[in-house]
């Protein structure tokens, strides 16, 4: 014979699960969303990665080529006075530069037209975009006279610009470092964001490049989401144009070589 209390056991057992089989399974089942949920993520930051390193490396490129169009037109050339000799370098916005004295006197120091504050350097000692910027100027063919040609129209010289033209890397209202083109004491152009650093290489800073040649190095760094700073750096190797030294000393010095051997034989 079964019992009234019987018949309720028997019911109450097979009416559902309890408060704390329920707890369980909601642990396990957050436990398997929250697994879910960060191995999503990492896919997602990954992809990001991916995708701003990628564009990272388009905008280098692209700055490469900006730069390199400009100092394709330049040449290796003095100033009227002899006292500058384009391209010229200088470190972390100067404000001054120096170059070799055509006389043997030593060196000229000048100031810098595209003088600037120091870039902010977002990374530390040890990274590759870490250092100083060793920044350019140098003068571009410029059609002085008017005559709608960038030369002379009485000797066929090149006339160069009047003002020079820089690439400095300075840090923006936002913390950003940029790229920028200058003329003269202006920005004229920003190439790109987040350039932590340029440098440029000529016979003046490395005996073994090329009289004519400027070795250009951009290096970008920018956070990720997680605080991470993705780096890349391209190089590339820039010809200038076969120009003689203007205003040389007729007796002096009839070549560019024969000025680099000149200066090499100096104490």
């Amino acid at each position: 014979m079964i019992t009234n209390k019987g018949k309720r056991t028997r019911r109450s057992k097979a009416a559902g699960y309890t408060v704390i089989e329920l707890m369980v399974s909601m642990v396990l089942f957050l436990a398997c969303l929250l697994g879910v949920l960060n191995a999503l993520s990492d896919s997602m930051y990954h992809y990001s990665v991916q995708g701003t390193y990628a564009v990272m490396q388009m905008d280098a490129r692209k700055a490469l080529e900006a730069v390199s169009k400009d100092l394709e037109m330049a040449g290796r050339i003095r100033s009227a006075d002899n006292k500058i000799e384009y391209p010229y370098t200088f470190v972390d916005g100067g404000p001054t530069a120096s170059c070799v004295d055509l006389s043997g006197a030593g060196t000229n120091t000048f100031t810098v037209p595209a003088a600037h504050a120091p870039a902010v350097q977002h990374l530390t000692a040890g990274a590759p975009a870490f250092g100083p910027n060793r920044e350019i100027g140098f003068k571009i063919p410029w059609d002085v006279d008017g005559d709608g040609f960038p030369t002379n129209k009485t000797t066929g010289d090149i006339e160069w610009s009047p003002s020079d033209v820089s690439y400095v890397v300075v840090t923006a209202a936002n913390g950003v470092n940029q790229l920028q083109r200058w003329y003269g004491n202006k920005c004229t152009d920003v190439i790109g964001d987040y350039f932590e650093r340029i440098t440029f290489d000529t016979v003046r800073t490395d005996a073994t490049i090329d009289w004519n040649g400027v070795v250009v190095t951009v290096y970008m760094a920018k956070p990720t989401t997680r605080g991470v700073w993705l780096q890349t750096q391209l190089s590339t190797i820039v010809k200038m144009r076969n120009t003689a030294q203007l205003s040389e000393p007729a007796s002096a010095f009839q070549t560019d070589d024969s000025l680099l051997t000149w200066e090499a034989t100096q104490p």
